[in-house]
């Protein structure tokens, strides 16, 4: 079978491996899109210093089911599914124990079967403990906001408020349920946003991009007794916060990620569900597609993000 290798900084090799050895216990899926994950992408450019290579990753991957081992049940050969896995998904197969699978209907397309971003996302959501009534603030509307601002509208704020650079995304963000969306190059949002709420400041702030001013952005405007919520990925230098001011205002300030397999699955199983039902989808943020070959052309659209770019995925 064909894998993508990482074998230094921005250098995927196309390798030959064997197809894994199936077990009793586990289930052999034929690849058939893989995401690129933010995550990811900082090894592969480099930012993340002293990294050890080779790597395996991929870690977004659906496709159907080729084979199942003789104590599998519940699944069957030529099931489509997502699945979550710690890598080797831009490969033509791949194999996981068979807790780590989530069936998906026939018509939707693999490469918009991403369970794993979708799970995180779902899982974010349920950390951020959003009430009927409350308004919220979510800081950065890409691939993974604009799954958040989908799922938090299901929880019924009475006010959701998206904050962005990139009017393309802003306006997914509209058609997505947000009430109001702020451009925070041409807008001063943190005064917009104390005037939408008569200067007490939101509920709740997402922050969802991984630098270190959303996250100040996000404490100046959260109200007294508010929920600030980390759902962007920080790498690099350590972060600073304005710890007199989360004291201050008695914060309750939630890292809303998850890596038990267990809360993984748990999301990934809600959020298929509710691609099912039409409720989220993830269609207009899938932009770039790109054949396993080209993986590293994947890795520098979301490294460069051109005009218009929301999510690369990878067909295997």
């Amino acid at each position: 079978m064909k894998i993508a290798v990482l074998r230094g900084v921005r250098n995927f090799v196309i390798e030959d491996a064997p197809v894994p050895t199936l077990g009793p216990s586990e289930v052999l899926v034929r690849v058939k899109a893989c995401g690129v994950c933010t995550s990811e992408l900082y090894t592969w450019n480099g930012k993340i210093k002293n990294a050890q290579f080779p790597q395996y990753p991929g870690h977004e991957p659906s496709g159907m089911i080729e084979n199942v081992g003789e104590n599998v049940k519940g699944l069957r050969e030529g099931q489509h599914v997502t699945l979550w896995s710690e890598g080797r998904g831009f490969s033509e197969y791949l194999k996981v124990p068979p807790n780590y699978v989530v069936p998906i209907p026939d018509d939707l397309p693999f490469e918009l079967a991403l369970g794993e971003p979708v799970a995180c996302a779902m899982n974010g959501v349920r950390r951020s403990d959003v009430q009927l009534g409350d308004t919220v603030v979510v800081i950065g509307a890409g691939f993974m906001g604009a799954l958040m601002i989908q799922g938090l509208v299901l929880r019924g704020p009475s006010k959701l408020i998206a904050i962005d650079l990139e009017e393309d995304r802003l306006e997914l963000a509209r058609k997505f349920g947000a009430d109001v969306t702020l451009n925070s190059k041409k807008t001063d949002v943190l005064k917009e946003v104390m005037n939408l709420t008569n200067g007490v400041g939101a509920d709740v702030v997402v922050e969802a991009t991984g630098h270190q001013e959303p996250i100040d952005l996000g404490t100046a405007m959260v109200r007294i007794r508010g929920r600030l919520i980390v759902f962007g990925y920080h790498v690099g230098a350590p972060r600073q916060v304005d710890m007199s001011t989360w004291n201050w205002k008695g914060l309750d300030v939630i890292n809303a990620h998850e890596r038990a397999p267990e809360i993984y699955m748990k999301g990934m199983r809600i959020g298929v569900s509710l691609m099912t039902k039409g409720k989220i989808t993830t269609k207009p943020l899938v932009t770039h597609v790109f054949p396993l070959d080209k993986v590293n052309d994947a890795f520098d659209a979301n490294d460069t993000k051109p005009k218009g770019f929301i999510k690369s995925v990878v067909t295997c």
